[in-house]
């Protein structure tokens, strides 16, 4: 948000000595900017300036999240990492100053988080390049409604600024888990301390060595005994940092491994039973598959239990961990089933973010003829497919009549992978993009439609932004139209693409796209 406007979208906070002013970076054929030393942005991507002069000179930005598409619920329960950038730098010949302050606000305007980093002084008579500074807020906790920039500076030719950002980084970063096993002392590494015993039978639980290679370098398990042996970890979710929002509305998967392993001289059983429990700590999701026996001489290495719970519903704030067994022969001694490298992992919040940036229209440039497609209007000659005249990345194409032929697809996000919490969450940027060409030789028209509709299939939202006509005796190239929905509010369930035309010899359409963008370009 830099120059081009002059100090347009900026309020002034200090404006001393000779006020800021704007002003090229490079030489141009303006005699001052030669004179004055003026040094190319790194790889000249930038031209122009804020210059400050004599005394301090400070100007800001609010920023209003909430207008700018991210919802209180998403900066409260994603917390999604910001980046400020700033570039700055004296003239050679004179001493300056640089000042930069960023605020977290919360709905009041009230300061949760402030970056104030220093007052960078530069001495006279160096030359000094541009110099970028930069800071990145992390788990600055609820309630961020607002973020306010302030900079400038001051010197007796002023320190320059430009290039300045904010930006909300990927919100996908916080759901890949920082502390990624929620149970302590998986592996005997501590002995039993983190775990509950709940049953201790025979000659009890007792701490041993691997005999067999494990995955991970694990070196030490649990060992049971000839009596029963269980033990178990609660997790607080809330203590872990997955607030009650978060898991109600996103519903993260959580995937659970134990490995287990007999005793070759001696057979064993081994049981495991994981709880996703509710405030009161009664069930609301269990898994507990069968106790496993093994064998007398069983040649069996370690073996891997894993399950991953998905679409358990509102209220999980516990889950409670349960495994262990004893041996079959009732042997004094420990001679039972041996466990380690347990886990219990929150996955990324929702699998729909790795189908980011993926088609979800099918057959998009008639390889499949009309398949896909549902008809809507056929007049002429109706819809056929051919090849690209023209050169194109792709090779065919979708031809209309001299008739209006319109064509359209009902796009079910749910089927495609994307929750209904993650839609009215995150609300993520959707992409939509087509490609069109006319005849060289004759007049056409290209029109393009889309609808965001709810469960009802009624509409939330819609675009008919491309209406185009083109004019006889002109030869034009294939043509891009793209278009981003963002703040289209909660309930889209559906996205509806429809698209076509009419000419003498028709217009043509391919490429076709509607993609859901990265919650990061949010």
């Amino acid at each position: 948000m830099f120059l081009l406007d002059g100090l347009q979208g900026w309020e002034i906070v200090q404006n001393g000595a000779d006020r800021w002013v704007t002003e090229r970076n490079r030489n141009e054929g303006d005699r001052w900017a030669t004179e004055r030393n003026r040094k190319l942005f790194p790889e000249n991507t930038v031209t122009r300036c804020f210059v400050t002069y004599h005394s301090l000179c400070l100007k800001e930005q609010l920023i209003d999240l909430k207008k700018e598409g991210y919802s209180d619920a998403f900066m409260d329960q994603l917390r999604p990492r910001i980046k400020i950038s700033d570039w700055y730098t004296p003239l050679s010949d004179y001493g300056s100053q640089y000042w930069l302050s960023v605020e977290l606000l919360d709905q009041e305007k009230n300061p949760i988080r402030t970056y104030h980093p220093y007052k960078v002084f530069f001495q006279q008579g160096s030359d000094y390049p541009w110099c970028q500074i930069t800071y990145v807020f992390r788990d600055y906790g609820p309630g961020v409604r607002f973020i306010r920039f302030t900079h400038g500076g001051m010197g007796w030719s002023g320190i320059r600024v430009t290039n300045s950002s904010v930006e909300i980084c990927p919100a996908a970063e916080r759901l890949r888990c920082t502390k990624p096993n929620l149970l302590k002392n998986p592996s005997a590494q501590d002995g039993l301390r983190g775990w509950k015993i709940v049953r201790s039978g025979g000659d009890c639980w007792v701490i041993g060595e691997n005999w067999k290679p494990i995955p991970d370098s694990v070196t030490s398990c649990f060992v049971t005994s000839y009596g029963l042996c269980l033990k178990r970890q609660l997790i607080d979710l809330n203590k872990e940092g997955y607030s009650e929002t978060f898991m109600d509305q996103v519903q993260p998967h959580i995937k659970i491994s134990d490995w287990y392993g007999p005793r070759w001289d001696c057979g064993s059983e081994y049981q495991i039973c994981v709880e996703l429990l509710d405030q009161r700590k009664n069930p609301i999701k269990t898994f507990q598959p069968e106790k496993i026996i093994l064998s007398f001489k069983s040649s069996e290495q370690w073996c891997e239990m894993s399950h991953v719970f998905k679409n358990y519903g509102p209220g999980v704030r516990f889950i409670r961990f349960t495994h262990g067994g004893n041996d079959t022969q009732f042997w004094a001694g420990h001679y039972g089933i041996r466990v380690t490298n347990s886990s219990v992992v929150i996955y990324p919040a929702d699998e729909s973010f790795s189908l980011t940036y993926r088609n979800l229209l099918k057959n998009p440039s008639a390889q499949e003829g009309l398949q896909g497609w549902e008809i809507v209007a056929d007049g002429g000659d109706r819809w056929v497919t051919g090849g690209n005249r023209t050169t194109f990345p792709v090779n065919t194409c979708f031809v209309t009549s001299y008739g209006l032929c319109l064509k359209e697809q009902l796009i079910d996000l749910k089927k495609e992978g994307y929750s209904d919490a993650f839609m009215d969450q995150l609300r993520p940027r959707i992409k939509i993009s087509d490609w069109y060409i006319p005849p060289s030789g004759y007049r056409s028209h290209y029109t393009l439609y889309v609808q965001f509709l709810d469960q009802e299939k009624n509409p939330i939202r819609t675009c008919h932004p491309y209406n185009y006509f083109r004019q006889q005796g002109s030869d034009y190239p294939w043509c891009q139209i793209t278009y981003v929905f963002r703040d289209y509010g909660p309930g889209v369930r559906f996205i509806r693409f429809t698209h076509g035309g009419m000419g003498w010899s028709g217009i043509r359409v391919t490429n076709s796209s509607v993609e859901i963008c990265p919650a990061a370009e949010r």
